[in-house]
């Protein structure tokens, strides 16, 4: 879980995404930003993430689920009314469902040098 999750920030949280604060698995992946900002790291063009509202926390997962779905074949593990409807996602889901992220990223030229760490200690744990 804690690799998942520190790939999943070093791609996004070293390049200053308004409204992404990537510090755990369930809830800072909720208002659907973080996912935005994941497929927006590595085909810009995809994602306007300029024009995401943090507030429309439905719309904002439907859209990464619908764009990774479409682009990159990563089958959506809930829906964007699920996600507004849950205080925080599912822990094990994120896992899952960042997991097909970087099976599908990580040969990325967006990804150079930022593989999966083989070792991690107390990274968003």
């Amino acid at each position: 879980q804690a690799a998942v999750a520190a790939w999943a920030c070093l791609v996004i949280c070293t390049h200053g995404y308004q409204g992404v604060d990537v510090t755990n698995l369930a809830s800072s992946w909720r208002n659907g930003l973080a996912l935005c900002a994941l497929i927006h790291r590595q085909k810009p063009e995809l994602i306007d993430y300029d024009s995401l509202n943090e507030e429309d926390v439905a719309g904002n997962n439907q859209l990464a689920f619908d764009v990774a779905e479409r682009e990159f074949g990563i089958q959506p593990v809930t829906t964007g009314k699920e996600m507004a409807a849950d205080s925080q996602p599912d822990k094990l889901l994120m896992v899952l469902y960042l997991s097909k992220f970087y099976e599908a990223f990580r040969n990325s030229p967006a990804n150079k040098g930022q593989l999966l760490p083989h070792r991690t200690t107390k990274i968003l744990t």
